[in-house]
Parts: C-alpha cells; sequence; structure tokens
C-alpha cells in the first residue's frame, strides 16, 4: 500500500483510485514530464513472468478506445505499469448513478467498446473480464476499456480456446464457466455490459456463481425492452443475439456485432423524437394517461464482489472496497 505523497521513481501518489483481484491502481504525478498517470501495482510481487503478462499484451493494443500502456517500470524492488489517467469515472459508476442509460447514449459507449474487442479480438486477444467496471467513460463521453489483468493470447494454431475460468461471473459466458473462453465470450460480455446499462441491472445475480451459470442455462433472459419500453424492439433483438447459449447463433465476431451496432447508433442519432419516449406495449399502457418507459430496478451490487449494498453505502461491508 502506497501512501499519498510517496515518492516512486519519478512518480508522486496523489491517491487511491480502487483495486481489483490482481492489483492496485493509483493516480500520479510524473514530475518529470509534469501530467497525471495512472499506476496499477500487481498484488504478487514475486513471479516476473506473470507480472510482465499484461503490459506485454497491453503494448500491443494502441487504441483510441483501449487505456494505453506507457510503460512498466521497477522502482525500489517494485514492479508497475505507467497508463494513460482517464479522467472521467467507469461505466459501473455511471449506470449505478443514472440506474439505466438512454438508449442512444448506450449504443455510444457500446459501439466504443465493440470496437475496442474487435482491434484486441485482431491481436488474438481475448480479455475474459469484460464489465462496466473494467469500461472508464472520459470527459468527453470516449469510453475506453481497461484492465487486460485477466486476458490471454489466443494462439490458434495450438488451441482455440482459453481454459481457465478466471472472470465476473454475472458477465461470464456460459462456455466461460466451463473453462473454454472463446473470443465470442467477450461478446456474451459486451451483451451483458448493454443489458446492464439499458435496464440497469443483469439478468441473473446471484452470491454463487454456479447458480448463476445453471440460471443461464435453464431460465429464458428477459429481453432489455420488456424491462424497460424506452428501448426500441431493434436493439433488443440485437442485444439478444449477443447472449445467445448457442455459439452458432451469437455474433460470430466483434466486427459483426458492429456491422449491427452501428446503423442502430445512427438511426438513433437522426431520430427526432426525445429519447425515451417510446411507444410502451398495449399491455403496459394507460388510455388517457402520458406514456412513460418502465425500468425494472434491482438491489445495488457492490462492483467488486457483487454482493448485495444499501443505497447509502459507500465502502462494501463485505470486501472493504469502495464503492
Amino acid at each position: 500500500m502506497l501512501s499519498k505523497d510517496q515518492m516512486l521513481g519519478k512518480y508522486q501518489i496523489l491517491d487511491r483510485l480502487g483495486a481489483g483481484g490482481f492489483g492496485t491502481v493509483y493516480l500520479a504525478q510524473d514530475k518529470l514530464l509534469n501530467r497525471k498517470v495512472a499506476l496499477k501495482i500487481p498484488h504478487h510481487q514475486t513471479d516476473e513472468g506473470d507480472m510482465l503478462r499484461e503490459p506485454q499484451i497491453m503494448v500491443h493494443l494502441k487504441h483510441p478506445n483501449i487505456v494505453d500502456l506507457i510503460t512498466a517500470e521497477k522502482k525500489d524492488g517494485i514492479f508497475f505499469m505507467v497508463m494513460e489517467y482517464v479522467d472521467g469515472e467507469s461505466l459501473d459508476r455511471m449506470i449505478r448513478r443514472e440506474r439505466a442509460l438512454a438508449p442512444a447514449r448506450a449504443l455510444e459507449i457500446a459501439t466504443d467498446v465493440c470496437s475496442a474487442i474487435g482491434f484486441a479480438h485482431s491481436h488474438q486477444v481475448i480479455h475474459r473480464d469484460l464489465r462496466p467496471a473494467n469500461i472508464l467513460i472520459t470527459r468527453d463521453g470516449v469510453a475506453k476499456v481497461t484492465d487486460f489483468g485477466t486476458s490471454r493470447i489466443l494462439e490458434l494454431q495450438k488451441e482455440d480456446f482459453a481454459r481457465t475460468r478466471i472472470g465476473s461471473p454475472p458477465y461470464m459466458a456460459p462456455e466461460h464457466f466451463k473453462g473454454r473462453t472463446v473470443f465470442q465470450s467477450d461478446l456474451w460480455s459486451l451483451g451483458i455490459t448493454i443489458y446492464e446499462m439499458l435496464t440497469g441491472t443483469v439478468p441473473f445475480y446471484d452470491a454463487d456463481p454456479v447458480k448463476i451459470a445453471q440460471a443461464f442455462q435453464s431460465t429464458p433472459i428477459v429481453p432489455p425492452h420488456l424491462r424497460n419500453a424506452a428501448v426500441p424492439k431493434a436493439l433488443s433483438e440485437a442485444v439478444m443475439k449477443a447472449l445467445a447459449i448457442n455459439l452458432g447463433d451469437r455474433y460470430l465476431s466483434a466486427q459483426e456485432f458492429l456491422k449491427v451496432l452501428r446503423p442502430l447508433r445512427e438511426g438513433m442519432a437522426r431520430e427526432t423524437r426525445p429519447v425515451g419516449t417510446a411507444v410502451l406495449p398495449s399491455h403496459l399502457s394507460t388510455p388517457g394517461h402520458a406514456q412513460r418507459p418502465t425500468v425494472v430496478t434491482h438491489p445495488r451490487l457492490c462492483r467488486f464482489c457483487y454482493r448485495p449494498l444499501s443505497r447509502t453505502a459507500v465502502t462494501c461491508p463485505a470486501c472493504g472496497e469502495k464503492n
């Protein structure tokens, strides 16, 4: 744990931004270049090969929708990654604040993220932990994917899937639970993320990951437009295709998913009626009353351990992380 104003090489620690399963991220000031950066310090500092895996992946992922790796260094016996500091907020925080995003805004973020994932896949990289907490939104509204700590490079000539089950259960694809993660597994995670943007909740949540896996196999997912009447049916159908249990029914690639998302985004941008005034299905509308979108809300969850939080809680009582 580093303290405020502590120096690590040329970097002055300003604040602790957060922590995950693999490391802690700090906001720091580069005293030589006079700019703010993010320092990611792995929890375990003993296995150099393991520590180098993420920066060795990220060094090739230069894309406007992926948080940029500047360098990796070792000072005072501490290995750390120096990364672009995104002055904004996580998508997770945005969803918690707004409960559900306007479909047009959700589409803007979705296309940014899908573009980033497509680029990573073109470099044979599976993210494996795509979720709102790992998507940062700049003050200009640009989405950037971060945290490739669980990612793997898939060498297609040797194997066509990643074997481990590392990930965040509410966002993991059915095949991911079985230890057979493929590129399409990231598209499922993106589908769940879009679903959460549109409805304010994931399709299934349980403290027991096994029950989540079982729910995906046994219980049909309620389409987003039935949870939030402001969601256009075409967008709802696009999300549901990303959430097809069978890989053959899911989008085959991020590029295929993008070909669906981009026209939807452009169409909504041209739409003249205000966002959020979609016509309610007849069984939900009341004659003589203004029609309003219906959003199904669910308990607030910790963005680190996914356990329920009270509406006013700042720190999770289960894992101790700030939300």
